[in-house]
């Protein structure tokens, strides 16, 4: 074991550790104390959101980013780091959300100080470093309050007792009764029911002093020294060291403060909350429910959301992160009186990020992204605030125990859930199942519910249907994988798909590739021993040793091409799977002399370059796009991504952010300029968790495998990151072998927005077919401008709507003909604006047409007649007298029309004469329908309507007589 030579500062040794140190000082002297000073690595805070572990949802402690280290899967160039880390707890076995407040150092979000020793130092190592830091200058803390705990040994498990560590703390100078003998249950440390663990000892402080009785953990060094296996404890050739001290809790010790709430790291977070309400400060009072527990748990949740969402955590993919968002929205609109509520968590997203941004410079680089979040995720909890308030207030009338809920803070089916309840009350159990898989429920929701229902849970039901759906998805994928029953045949090699040779032409070559045929599977996924063509039919799988054929994964086609015999007779590989469970690559070819196959011991592997080629422009574009959006928005992430020949889709979140074509054609300018920078593109090879130590795209949620592909588009211009992307597909070797991008579709809602686009030889195809549309809607549009109200006709009009019907037509058909999306807005702008002058005429001119017949109806005291004009501008059925009644003057009118099988009626009186009810219910009972109220008018009172009537003859004939009798009994009388 390496003997550390421990340096300490040159400090006065006089000063205590109660002279004030800030909690940066704190966290930069550990840092230093390891780094500096006894030679560990820094390593920095991965993100709280875990990338390659999915069994957590949160990085809860230190070790986690060292999981993969403690369980042997790999191993660190350095052998001994310190860091400090930042650590959520909200749920599972490690969670202080319900606990937040009511205390005085429970928290949500804290930082986790350790060093690691991966077989480099030992106990006597790892027990000196921790009472040294502790005890000397300038932490100072007095030995006289140190307790050390110790592994007493368990007979269950098979373990000793620690007498080493034991005998260390002795040695260090620690008394007998400071020293405490723990079990299992204490002092032995497991990462789950098998694998690493072992004993572990804890420096404990009474604090404040009294004797004993009050003492706090502030160190845990935990030993991994054993593996736990089925029945067994094997003991490991090396073990591992573990440590971690929460910042929080040393900070609130050496600065003499009774709770953690009362130190540096909150003090500024509870002025900014006072600042904005000015109700009554911070005053340190535990009563439970008074103002001081809610300016706890603002400040704490405060600081838990800020991280998350600056280490790209979304709420819409994590609800116990949202439901804390909206949870502190509640509080500081209820009890801090600030509205809206995001004002103020925006103030306290800025206060955390000025506070530690020095130690996590992405709190900084993120913060107004943070802002943005927060913004957007109070408009989403506004609008399900109005839309759920009425329902919820009648559930709580109809069911009063649903008043300790809120239902803001629960998931989206949380009120539904409620109202299918009530709906089934006299059901005799809460229905656990129905509650978690129709309503998306959690277990401790539904137990709460049932709590205050005062009703059973059947929990053995929902324990039971998980179970049976567990077992159908394994039968599932079973089912899947024995398609295709490859024996013992081995993972197929297919590293060799990233191999390509780029020529000076900016063309690819895939090589050819020599491979073993190891086995042909028919489509039943039987391996074929004996060919039967009418059984087997003409499609077969290849199984080769080795590849060079990429399939379809992250959104990316898969590879075609050829594989050729020894004797030249070529097969073509239409398309290749890979058998997720095995690795085995299937080969599918369709060829009726596939039998000639079975007596071949290799084959000549190569991919169809050209096709490969618009993959990887596409692949690399999507990239490019990806990195050009994160730049221009305030904040997005990638939602789905297709990459085809030269053709790629990509969706991404807007968060409530405006996306306009405008933006679009922006975006996409920004494109073609990298594109034509030349920037050269690389692929490198990183663990997944060097991703925490480098500045890298990834999807949030996502869980990345051990080895990670990175795809490098470093600018030497700038010298800087273009972007840097996880990314297992294919891509060019320089930006310029895209060619060009064209936009050539733009889908856009509130939430979301889809970019279609082409690159290479597609968008010169593009660009030709814009520009043949551009030219026919230059001819119409000058079609459009040579009419005029004097030459304007039904046929000029009916070839304009036919030409831009045509033109939309051609517009919709994306899939056939891409169009680039600049030329689609030009095309759309010249078919408003004709559309537009063409609906103008055409109601001048039916209002000229209408006018010049009613005017011939005109007599010296009334209007009265039957309107006949050119009904070919009339094909809306619509006649519009109102529009042209003041040509008669201020005389009685009535005008009768007949036009596609109805009477159009206007009748106008003046509003001085009475209105003759005998002849008007005359007048209705000829048309046989119900009297029609009068509109009044300035001058006049009038009413307008149309009835059907199929045969024209009876129409013509009821119209004269209406017209008759009208002139006779009513009109000359006024």
């Amino acid at each position: 074991m390496i003997k550390f030579k421990l340096k300490p500062l040159n400090v006065d040794n006089r000063k205590r550790f109660r002279s004030f140190l800030s909690s940066n000082e704190i966290r930069n002297r550990f840092i230093d104390y390891f780094v500096k000073e006894n030679d560990h690595k820094y390593i920095k805070s991965s993100p709280v959101v875990p990338y390659n572990d999915p069994t957590i949802a949160f990085v809860n402690a230190g070790m986690c980013q060292f999981k993969s280290v403690l369980l042997g899967q790999r191993t660190l160039a350095a052998n001994c780091v310190a860091n400090s880390q930042k650590c959520i707890r909200v749920g599972g076995k490690h969670n202080d959300l319900d606990i937040v407040g009511s205390d005085g150092y429970h928290h949500t979000f804290f930082e986790m100080l350790g060093n690691w020793s991966f077989g480099h130092y030992g106990k006597a190592e790892a027990c000196h470093l921790a009472w040294n830091l502790l005890t000397l200058p300038p932490f100072n803390i007095p030995t006289e309050q140190l307790y050390c705990t110790v592994f007493n040994g368990d007979t269950t498990l098979d373990v000793e007792a620690d007498n080493e560590t034991l005998q260390i703390w002795k040695h260090i100078g620690v008394n007998d009764d400071h020293i405490v003998m723990n079990g299992v249950n204490d002092n032995f440390w497991e990462m789950g029911e098998t694998g690493p663990c072992g004993p572990c000892t804890e420096i404990h402080i009474d604090y404040p002093p009294s004797g004993g009785k009050n003492l706090i953990e502030l160190w845990n060094i935990v030993f991994i020294q054993y593996s736990r296996e089925k029945n067994t404890m094997r003991k490991l050739p090396n073990y591992f060291i573990d440590t971690g001290m929460g910042l929080e809790r040393l900070t609130m010790v050496l600065q003499d403060k009774t709770s953690t709430y009362d130190t540096d790291l909150f003090s500024s977070i509870f002025n900014i909350i006072f600042n904005a309400c000015r109700i009554s400060k911070y005053t340190g009072l535990y009563d439970g429910t008074g103002l001081d527990t809610y300016y706890r748990v603002l400040a704490d949740h405060g600081r838990m959301i800020t991280v998350a969402l600056s280490d790209n955590m979304l709420p819409s993919q994590n609800h116990k992160l949202r439901r804390l968002i909206r949870k502190s929205f509640i509080l500081a609109e209820t009890n801090f009186k600030i509205q809206p509520g995001y004002t103020l968590m925006c103030d306290i997203a800025n206060e955390v990020s000025n506070s530690l941004g020095n130690v996590y410079p992405e709190l900084i680089k993120n913060n107004e992204k943070v802002k943005h979040l927060i913004k957007h995720e109070y408009a989403i909890f506004n609008k399900l605030r109005i839309s759920v308030s009425k329902d919820w207030k009648m559930m709580v009338e109809e069911c009063p125990m649903l008043k300790s809920f809120n239902p803001y803070e629960e998931c989206t089916g949380f009120v539904p859930a409620c109202n299918y309840l009530i709906k089934h009350k006299n059901m005799s159990n809460i229905p656990a199942f129905t509650l978690y898989d129709a309503f998306g429920l959690e277990k401790k929701t539904i137990g709460r519910l049932a709590e205050v229902m005062g009703k059973p849970v059947s929990w053995n039901e929902l324990d039971e249907k998980l179970k049976k759906l567990q077992i159908k998805t394994i039968k599932h994928t079973e089912k899947k994988s024995n398609n295709y029953m490859t024996g013992n045949i081995p993972k197929t090699d297919d590293s060799f798909k990233y191999e390509v040779i780029r020529n000076n032409n900016e063309s690819y070559l895939s090589p050819v590739l020599i491979a073993k045929l190891l086995a042909i599977v028919d489509i039943n996924g039987n391996i074929v021993t004996e060919p039967d063509i009418k059984q087997q039919g003409d499609m077969v799988s290849l199984v080769l040793d080795k590849t060079s054929f990429y399939c379809k994964a992250g959104g990316q086609q898969n590879d075609i091409g050829i594989v050729t015999t020894n004797n030249g007779i070529v097969f073509d590989v239409i398309g290749v799977d890979k058998i997720e469970e095995n690795g085995v690559v299937l080969h599918h070819i369709k060829s009726r002399d596939w039998p000639m196959l079975l007596s071949e011991k290799e084959l000549h592997v190569q991919v169809d370059s050209n096709n490969r080629l618009g993959l990887m422009r596409a692949h690399s574009s999507v990239h490019i796009l990806n990195s050009v959006l994160n730049s221009y928005l305030v904040v997005t992430t990638q939602l789905s991504s297709c990459v085809k020949k030269d053709f790629m889709s990509f969706t991404f979140a807007l968060f409530g952010q405006t996306f306009s074509l405008k933006d679009a054609l922006v975006i996409e300018e920004k494109v073609k300029s990298v594109i034509q920078s030349a920037v050269s593109v690389k692929r490198t090879t990183v663990t997944s968790n060097d991703l925490n130590q480098i500045n890298v795209t990834l999807l949030p949620g996502e869980v990345y495998p051990d080895e990670v592909h990175l795809i490098d588009m470093y600018s030497n211009v700038d010298d800087s990151y273009i972007s840097r992307e996880a990314c297992c597909g294919t891509h060019v070797q320089n930006t310029l072998d895209v060619i060009d991008f064209s936009i050539v579709q733009y889908k856009c809602n509130i939430n979301e927005c889809t970019i279609m686009a082409v690159t290479g030889p597609l968008c010169t195809n593009a660009s030709d077919f814009g520009q043949q549309l551009l030219g026919k809607s230059n001819f119409v549009e000058d079609l459009a401008n040579s009419t005029n109200l004097n030459n304007i006709s039904p046929t000029k009009v009916n070839l304009l709507m036919d030409n831009m019907n045509q033109l939309k037509s051609e517009l919709k058909n994306i899939p056939q003909n891409y169009i680039p999306l600049k030329d689609q807005i030009q095309i759309n702008k010249k078919i408003f604006a004709i559309e537009r002058k063409i609906q103008k005429l055409t109601k001048e001119k039916k209002m000229q047409i209408l006018g010049d017949a009613v005017k011939i109806l005109c007599e010296d005291s009334y209007a009265v007649g039957y309107v006949e004009c050119d009904v070919a501008y009339l094909n809306d059925n619509c006649y519009d007298f109102e529009n042209i009644i003041h040509i008669c003057g201020e005389i009685p009118c009535l005008f009768l029309a007949y036009n596609k099988e109805h009477i159009h009626v206007y009748l106008r009186i003046p509003k001085e004469h009475p209105e003759d009810v005998n002849w008007l219910n005359n007048f209705w009972n000829k048309f046989d329908i119900k009297p029609i109220k009068f509109k009044n008018k300035i001058q006049f009172k009038a009413t307008e309507f149309k009835v059907k009537q199929v045969d024209k003859y009876m129409a013509l004939k009821l119209i004269d007589n209406v017209i008759r009798d009208v002139k006779k009994n009513y009109f000359s009388n006024i």
